[in-house]
């Protein structure tokens, strides 16, 4: 999975999250108004409507995940209305009905008109999110602010100071600072990304882009903390010196990279290949038994005997293989491992030695 598709993934289950938040919510209110002593129509309505919509759109998500942004949209269209409708209908009403309190009839929303605005923040990009923040707020706050404001009485009461601070200071800090949390983690990214890319070309060989020895040290070690059968492979280009003192050292850093490019092409994607040193190529194949890591070396060899580099007539490499042994140490693989490449080396080379763990080894590699 490249990067974006797992960012739309996380969007996406996000976004799954927030609907059914915003549809639990209505469907508590509604049961608490419901149950409540005063029914209020527009509380009657609200609520229920809205968790009926926000349901709809998590069904409309789960099926067609590509609506995302139009969804997210309408998501938020909703949320607006949802708040706006008490907020100009209760003010209005406080208004003109004398007796009556915006403080003690307007609905317990206050807190949601913070989220909505984070939720605005959060999932509308760039400037767009401050131009729909700021219609927001014009939709749903004003009416509030204002009639408070003219009415201090109700103003300095608990709920009064509760509603002027959520409509005033507190939205204003959530649309600063959410942009400046999303700016930081944005900076985390990069940093994050540009670790990465150190880090990979701090463990890749620069000819030949494959493992370097320090990594594949790494990956060797990490073999013996494992509870799986695995070998090793070493090979070497045969008459390597020849040709570059025949062609040229362009020539022979052109056959490396064919080498470590070929090899790379018909491993698997859990083993690895690292350059160990000059023309010496180290794979590590986990999970895998004697017959198996004597096939992947085979395998290796006739595709390098195969390899075309102009004009190095033909490519031939040595491989010697062994399987790690419980008593191994690192020390004692890599020595098996090279006395098997030496056998092969010592038979002509453009073969395939496997050596076998225990004292068999030495006697394999004089003979």
């Amino acid at each position: 999975m490249t990067r974006p598709a797992a960012e739309d993934s996380y969007v996406r289950v996000a976004v799954l999250v927030m609907l059914s938040l915003a549809m639990l919510a209505g469907i508590c209110a509604t049961l608490i108004h419901w149950l409540g002593p005063v029914h209020r129509p527009m509380d009657m309505i609200v609520p229920p409507v809205g968790s009926a919509i926000f349901g709809g759109l998590i069904v409309a998500l789960l099926r067609r995940p590509w609506w995302l942004q139009g969804i997210v949209r309408v998501a938020l269209a909703v949320a607006v209305l949802a708040l706006a409708a008490p907020a100009w209908f209760y003010t209005l009403q406080a208004v003109s009905t004398p007796g009556v309190q915006l403080i003690a009839v307007l609905p317990p929303v206050s807190s949601l008109f913070v989220v909505l605005l984070a939720m605005v923040m959060i999932f509308i990009p760039g400037r767009a999110a401050y131009v729909l923040a700021l219609l927001c707020w014009l939709l749903i706050a004003p009416p509030v602010l204002v009639y408070l404001l003219l009415h201090p009485r109700e103003m300095w009461m608990p709920r009064g100071i509760d509603l002027l601070m959520a409509y005033g200071p507190v939205s204003i800090m959530v649309v600063v600072l959410l942009p400046v949390q999303r700016g930081l983690t944005g900076t985390i990214r990069r940093l994050a990304s540009e670790r990465e890319r150190m880090e990979l070309m701090l463990h890749r060989d620069p000819l030949t882009g494959i493992h370097n020895r320090r990594l594949g040290e790494r990956l060797l070690r990490e073999l013996f903390d494992g509870d799986r059968a695995a070998g090793v492979i070493m090979l070497d280009v045969d008459r390597f010196k020849s040709i570059n003192d025949t062609h040229g050292h362009p020539v022979g850093d052109q056959v490396l990279q064919a080498i470590a490019g070929r090899c790379k092409a018909l491993l698997r994607e859990d083993e690895s290949i690292a350059r160990w040193g000059g023309e010496e190529f180290l794979v590590i194949v986990p999970a895998i038994d004697a017959a198996g890591l004597h096939l992947v070396a085979e395998r290796l060899q006739l595709a390098i005997a195969r390899l075309s580099v102009v004009p190095v007539r033909q490519v031939t490499a040595s491989f010697g293989a062994t399987m790690i042994d419980d008593a191994d140490t690192f020390d004692s693989l890599l020595q098996r491992v090279d006395l098997a490449l030496y056998a092969a080396k010592k038979q002509g080379g453009n073969r395939v030695v496997l050596m076998p763990p225990g004292p068999s080894a030495a006697a394999m590699a004089s003979g």
